[in-house]
Parts: C-alpha cells; structure tokens; sequence
C-alpha cells in the first residue's frame, strides 16, 4: 500500500524551527542496519511504538472527566474566597463575581460558599470540558497519523552506540539533513524533569479563571520533542512525517520512506562490529553507495572515548 507523506509544515500542529545542523546520525543493530541499507529506507513510527511510557502518544489522557473539572474549578473558587491574597484578574467575569463576594464577604464558611460554586460553576465546567474533548480528539487524530524518524547529533556518542548499537556491536549510518534531502527539518530534542502533558486539570482550571490561553495544536509537535533529563546524554533530534494510512492494527503504525544514497554520508563500525558482518556490509555499500565513506570506531588512549579510522571498502 502506498504511503502518504507531507512536508513537516503542513502537518497539523507543527511548526518548524531551523536547526544548526547539516548531517544526523542514526545508530542501530546490525540486523536493523541491513535492512535500511538493502532497502535504502529508514522506518518512521508513530510515538507508542517507542515504548517509552512517558512518550505522549494517541491513548495518552489527562484524564479529566466533568466531576473532576468541576471540583477542580469549586476548589480554586474558594482559594480565591477564602485565601491569604486578592483575586487576580478581576477581567475575567468568573474572578470577578468571585472577588465580588469575597469583597461583601458573603459566605460565613467553605461549606457554604460550595452549595453556590457548583450551581454556579456547574455549567461553566461543562462547557471547558467540552473545550478539552475537542482538544483532545484533535490530540488523538495528530498521534495517529505522525510518524518519527529519531536520530542522534555525532557518531562518538558512547551512551548511544551501547543504547542503540548493540553495545559497540553494531553500526552508525550518517545522513544529509536539511534541504532537499529526506530529512529537511530535523527538531532537536529538549530535556525536563517534568514529563509533558497534551493538557491537565490545572491548565483547565486555569483556562476558565482567565490565567491561560487555551492551547493550540500548533504546539502538538512540541510535546513529541520532551524527554527525561537522564536521557539528555543522547543528544538526540527528531523529524517527523504524516502518514493518512492507518491500519486496525496500531502495532502497524509505520512507514519507510527511501532516502538517495548520496545521503548516506558515511557508515561507522563499531568497537565490536563482528568482521564477518563488516564484510556483508563493506560489500553492500561498494555496490550501492559509492559516495559513502567507511569509518572503524578505535578506542582513544586513557579515555572512555572512541575515534573513528577511515578504512576501504575493499
């Protein structure tokens, strides 16, 4: 079946941001390495198919419901009645009332003033919360058909050839990026100890009381480009595809996309690249990719470092 795939600037909730970069570097296995180079074809996936369960992916829910909103929004209505400080942003018509009665200082006690919120705030909420369900079902359609091709920035990244390349056993496969290439606007991962969410209760909450402008699916991508500080060794970039083909089986949510061979600009061989597999693929890359060069991974004296020798294809 033939894919579908859109330049990053016309997939929904993307917008793209220049990179300082001109090559990207995708380490992997042997096994995986051989089929990117027989097929001349990297594979993007949907998010959930990383098996990362902090990666936002098209079932990830805040989990809001109308009950949780609205006591969401009751609780900070009496924060505001009954805290230390003001209400702020009286512009807002909720705050104001709110600011109003705590002015006449109409409610004696929190169980009082809560019977008035929730006939108050009851239709308030269900209002937001459809707001969110929209968001949501735009969230879960983004997901859906966004694919992602991951990369790191140099081949001497230790933490990756362990991670990703079999322990030094496998390959690293160096890509043009940019500019009429298959990689043309590559996005650089950001770092966080706070995991991302596509929206919360309090960002709701926030929203009705005027303290927040409702997100927009332009910032979609953005939540794809979040990961774990303990990941930032990975240096790692992303860029993204859309794929409209969409089969029953999530677990297919994939596509391969053909890069030219002058892409590939150079391969890299591990520190345990075993010599029988180096041969099957010096011989693959004499005869497809003769632009390619070839480089043997050498440990460096006295460091945990690797440089990298240039060697023949034969």
């Amino acid at each position: 079946m033939p894919r579908h795939y859109f330049h990053p600037k016309t997939l929904p909730g993307t917008h793209v941001a220049t990179e300082d970069i001109s090559s990207l570097v995708k380490f992997c296995t042997i096994e995986s390495s051989l089929k990117i180079l027989n097929s001349q074809s990297l594979r993007w996936s949907a998010a959930h198919l990383n098996n990362d369960p902090f990666e936002l992916d098209y079932h990830s829910s805040p989990g809001l419901t109308p009950d949780k909103l609205l006591n969401g929004m009751i609780k900070e209505a009496i924060n505001m009645l009954f805290g230390p400080s003001d209400p702020v942003g009286r512009s807002n018509k909720l705050v104001a009332a709110i600011a109003r009665w705590r002015d006449e200082e109409r409610f004696g006690s929190e169980e009082e003033a809560e019977t008035v919120l929730k006939q108050l705030l009851n239709q308030v909420s269900e209002q937001q919360m459809a707001v969110a369900d929209k968001l949501m079902a735009s969230w879960k359609q983004f997901a859906t058909t966004t694919r992602i091709c991951s990369f790191s920035s140099k081949p001497g990244n230790l933490h990756c050839w362990q991670r990703y390349a079999d322990n030094h056993a496998g390959i690293a496969l160096k890509f043009a990026c940019g500019k009429d290439t298959a990689l043309p606007n590559p996005r650089r991962m950001t770092y966080s100890q706070a995991t991302p969410e596509v929206t919360s209760l309090k960002q709701q909450v926030d929203i009705s009381y005027g303290r927040q402008s409702p997100p927009e699916t332009s910032e979609f991508v953005d939540k794809l480009l979040v990961k774990s500080k303990l990941d930032s060794d990975e240096r790692e970039f992303r860029c993204f595809a859309a794929d409209k083909n969409i089969d029953d089986d999530d677990q297919l949510w994939y596509s391969t996309k053909k890069f030219s061979a002058p892409e590939l600009q150079a391969v890299y061989f591990g520190l345990n690249t075993p010599a029988n597999k180096k041969t099957i693929i010096l011989k693959l890359l004499k005869e497809n990719y003769s632009s390619t060069k070839v480089f043997q991974a050498v440990k460096q004296n006295n460091r945990f470092d690797i440089d990298f020798e240039p060697i023949a294809k034969g």
